[in-house]
């Protein structure tokens, strides 16, 4: 029995989980433990799935009769109308089902049995049934064990049966006991199907997230980043596009923003970033700003550590599906360096624990080792490239070399390390024996390689021609490109920047680009691809944008200020309002110390029109007795007050000082008129900042201090 004894010591010492932490069912003693059998239940369990390894099935053996005791005493308690019975037995499944999920090794096999047995025997639809109740407390934790059970086959059942139900629960929004589950029920079913998550979202499921993205609550809000991140994978092009229409690119600032939790600020970062991957959408979501934080996050993250986050919660623990995986590989190959950074890195963390696991092997099974390879070899973001450079080690992969950009000017030795890396090491004798250096090699055609390369076989030449693209594409051209065409044709399309070198050999610049005909980029720039050709020549013939050097664009409506320990929250809440209401908002995520950024903020400062100052608690103490101007908040504070900007401070647990406790040049911002931030009525809260913004100033919050002075 040491499957047994290792689960025993494990409960001992496992710290609960943050999803169970604060609001556990309530179990009675009598309930049996996974380690346990119950004599006496009077009936044999049915027959587990077939293919289950003798350590699922030992355990199986002993939790199956208990759960179908717990379901029959629901089903029994349910028709009497016992409301103490049902909670009783509610809270007995659900401590089965966790105790399951938080297995090591096997976990997620013995949570997938004990699911699905759950949905099979009926209990599944009693608990869609339990939250059509009147009794609120047995509403919330039906749903709070709904939530945990929500595996493929059970995601199945709710589509088909139950979607009803769960769309009710969204609509009471502001329930925020219930809305802990709920969001946890919105981010299993996003992930069914597009079109389960087009029929959520047409009945207001997405709504419901985003209006929960508001709050405070870290458990509501790390399933919203979740569902929010799910949707974006799973939803298809047309739910993507939904998301934007309702601004959720915007929401997900504050929680990418968030300094309080890793997990959320990761899924709202990976939600952010597979929208970007969406072309048709991808200036919307660039314009949101929420983009800017991917890269620098998943910089400052440790794979490791962050697995060791996910192994402490046991919804997370077992990792991901290959199914969800393969939903990474448009990151990892797409043209956003975002994409590529927030892919890698949820590789490491996956391989991390899938070694675990000993099942390294599905990261090959789904084509991921290619793509790393491909970044690896390509990439010229460090952050991306060391990223792809550790999953491959982990797998225990071969990391291929860096490439050397500058292709045209390849000898023939790195063509045949180009060659080995690709995995046309058997063509490389020809290669050689032919001089093809870097000028040749971007001059390939499918006749050559068939002809004069000795490449017989169609598909290799496809493969081929292939890894030749993704080469010219990331190629450095600035040896022969005076004129910089690569970025030219990048701005219309990146995958066109592969053109670069066909059209820099035939003398194209800036001033004959619009002359061109169609027949000339076909056959003396070598574009095969006709509506490649048509785009290009589409961009070559629209006007040029005027280049004013020398004017500086609009400020900002807006600049935030705020101190990042205590109002990072209420700052980027702030700027999600006023940006969705059409303000242009300015709010420093860095917080840069020095040098050129230092003039860059103050800058930020004289051009905006508006400055509101986000007085959360203790704001203003790092200003006390800072004679040297060294705080930041007290430089963006001076600058304002000295361009005369209008000043709108909004308090948030803050206590007005004493003003001669600040520097003097600093202590005229006691004298404005405040607003006091409400986390209830955000909307009224807002509408007034909007008016104070508006120079229409009427109730205030100022300090005692300035109010008496008004008086006299």
């Amino acid at each position: 029995m040491l499957l047994s004894l290792t689960l025993f010591l494990f409960r001992l010492h496992r710290p609960l989980s943050f999803m169970f932490s604060s609001d556990r069912l309530t179990v009675p003693d009598y309930v049996s433990r996974l380690q346990r059998g119950r004599s006496g239940s009077g009936c044999e369990p049915k027959p587990v799935s077939p293919g289950l390894s003798a350590d699922v099935q030992a355990v199986l053996k002993d939790s199956l009769p208990a759960l179908r005791e717990a379901i029959r005493n629901l089903k029994s308690a349910k028709e009497n109308s016992d409301s103490d019975e049902t909670r009783r037995a509610v809270a007995e499944i659900y401590q089965l089902v966790e105790e399951a999920w938080v297995l090591p090794t096997v976990g997620r096999q013995v949570a997938e049995e004990i699911c699905n047995r759950i949905r099979l025997d009926g209990g599944l639809e009693l608990l869609l049934q339990l939250q059509q109740t009147s009794a609120v407390e047995i509403i919330y934790e039906s749903a709070k064990l709904l939530e945990q059970i929500l595996i493929s086959e059970n995601r199945d059942y709710v589509a088909r049966i139950g979607l009803g139900v769960i769309l009710n629960l969204t609509r009471q929004q502001d329930d925020a006991q219930l809305a802990r589950s709920v969001s946890g029920i919105l981010e299993h079913m996003f992930k069914h199907t597009e079109e389960t998550s087009v029929q959520l979202i047409s009945n207001g499921a997405l709504d419901a997230l985003l209006f929960w993205c508001r709050g405070t609550d870290p458990t509501v809000l790390r399933h919203c980043a979740v569902a929010l991140a799910n949707c974006a994978m799973y939803g298809g092009h047309r739910c993507q596009r939904w998301m934007i229409e309702k601004q959720a690119a915007e929401w997900l600032f504050p929680l990418a923003f968030s300094k309080e939790d890793e997990l959320i600020r990761f899924h709202a970062c990976l939600a952010v970033a597979v929208l970007a991957a969406n072309k048709e959408i991808e200036k919307e979501v660039v314009k949101s700003g929420t983009l800017e934080l991917v890269e620098p996050f998943i910089a400052s993250l440790d794979p490791d550590d962050f697995a060791r986050c996910l192994l402490d919660s046991a919804d997370c623990m077992q990792g991901k599906t290959a199914a969800d995986l393969q939903h990474l590989l448009p990151l990892l190959d797409g043209t956003r360096v975002e994409g590529k950074c927030i892919a890698a890195f949820y590789l490491c963390v996956e391989t991390s624990i899938k070694s675990r696991q000993r099942n390294t092997k599905i990261f090959q099974e789904i084509g991921a080792v290619q793509s790393l390879k491909r970044i690896v070899m390509y990439s010229s973001n460090g952050t991306a490239s060391s990223l792809a450079k550790r999953a491959l080690n982990m797998m225990g992969e071969d990391v291929p070399k860096r490439i050397l950009s500058c292709v045209p000017n390849w000898k023939t030795c790195e063509v045949q390390t180009w060659l080995q890396q690709v995995g046309f090491s058997a063509y490389s004798d020809r290669f050689q024996e032919l001089q093809v250096d870097g000028d040749l090699l971007l001059n390939i055609t499918d006749q050559d390689l068939s002809s004069d390369l000795s490449m017989a076989a169609g598909l290799s030449r496809k493969r081929f021609l292939r890894d030749l693209r993704v080469l010219k594409t990331y190629a450095d051209y600035s040896t022969c490109d005076p004129n910089n065409m690569a970025d030219w044709l990048a701005e219309v399309d990146p995958r066109f920047r592969q053109y670069t070198y066909g059209l820099v050999q035939s003398g194209v610049d800036h001033s004959n680009i619009k002359n061109l005909t169609d027949q000339q980029l076909q056959h003396d720039c070598h574009i095969d691809n006709g509506v490649h050709r048509a785009k290009i020549l589409s961009a070559a013939r629209r006007p040029l944008k005027p280049c004013h050097t020398d004017a500086q664009p609009p400020g900002p409506d807006v600049f935030i200020s705020y101190r990042r320990t205590t109002g990072s929250q209420l700052a980027s809440l702030l700027k999600v309002h006023l940006q969705v209401r059409g303000y242009s908002v300015f709010i420093d995520v860095e917080k840069l110390e020095a040098g050129k950024f230092e003039d860059k903020l103050i800058q930020s400062v004289q051009r905006a029109r508006n400055f509101i100052l986000v007085l959360s608690a203790s704001a203003l103490d790092k200003c006390m007795g800072d004679t040297a101007m060294k705080d930041w908040v007290h430089k963006e504070i001076a600058t304002a007050l000295t361009d005369k900007k209008n000043i709108v401070p909004v308090t948030d647990n803050f206590m007005w000082p004493d003003p001669m406790s600040l520097p003097e040049d600093m202590r005229a911002i006691l004298n404005f008129n405040g607003i006091k931030w409400s986390h209830e009525y955000q909307e009224a809260t807002i509408e007034k900042i909007i008016r104070f913004l508006k120079g229409r100033h009427d109730t205030t919050d100022a300090p005692e201090e300035s109010k008496e002075q008004k008086k006299k």
